[in-house]
Parts: C-alpha cells; structure tokens; sequence
C-alpha cells in the first residue's frame, strides 16, 4: 500500500535541513490539520484539499497533482514575522524540489504555488500571525 501523501510531505520537510533549523526536531512543528494545544511557534500545519485523479483511455493514472494548504503560524510580534517569512521562503524551496515522482536529479520538479496570502488567528491573546500557502503538489500513488 502506498503511504499517505500527506506522510510523504512531512517525511521530506524533517529531512530538508532549511526546515528543520527553523521548525525544530523534538518536535519537528509540522502539524496535520491543527496545531498541537502545546505548540510553540514558528510551526506549520499541512491538508489535502483535494486530490483529484486523472484518467485516461486505459484507466486511472498514478500520477496527478492534490491540492495542499500549508499553514504558517508565528506569534504576532517583529521577531515572529520576520520568522513567518524565513518558513515561507524555506517552504517554497523546499517544495521546488520535493520530488514524490520517483525521478531524480530534475533540477525543480512540477509542485506549484498556487497563492500565498496572508492571515491572522484572532482566537489566542495575543492573536498569532499566518501565511497560507496553497500549492499543486504533482506525485505518483504508487510511491
């Protein structure tokens, strides 16, 4: 069986040294859907938004692209947005080169960011600061 696409991301993201200087190891803050109650910042929560199949005259390819939202979450002070923007640009680099095709060495590999736009949490005193990333992220099921 095929792990989880989700799984494949996160898995990429705790081995790429950009993300792991800015999110931490113990415990890497990459989150699914929600943040952890005990999170600390700066941290990122990931979804599928839609994983769409394609088809052809032979039946259901096992390639395709699935909608992802990243969630950047950082406190609501100077020094938390400057980290907003260190996560953001680490993230995009990271997903220009995640590769869930199973082809090596391409020098940037078909995922794209689709938006990015900005956000704030108001429901925490202080309210927390967020930049959601939408991106087409283009993976073999069978991987």
């Amino acid at each position: 069986m095929a792990t989880p696409l989700k799984d494949r991301i996160r898995s990429a993201a705790i081995a790429t040294p950009a993300l792991t200087a800015l999110l931490g190891t113990n415990p890497f803050r990459w989150y699914d859907i929600q943040l952890a109650q005990t999170a600390t910042f700066p941290a990122v929560t990931q979804m599928v938004v839609s994983g769409n199949k394609t088809y052809n005259i032979a039946g259901r390819m096992t390639n395709g692209f699935s909608r992802v939202q990243f969630t950047l979450w950082s406190d609501y002070t100077p020094a938390g947005s400057a980290q907003l923007a260190a996560v953001e640009n680490a993230l995009i680099t990271f997903l220009d080169s995640l590769n869930l095709v199973g082809i090596s060495g391409l020098s940037q590999y078909s995922n794209l960011v689709v938006s990015s736009r900005d956000a704030f949490y108001a429901g925490t005193e202080p309210g927390k600061l967020q930049k959601i990333i939408d991106a087409m992220v283009f993976s073999n099921d069978n991987l």
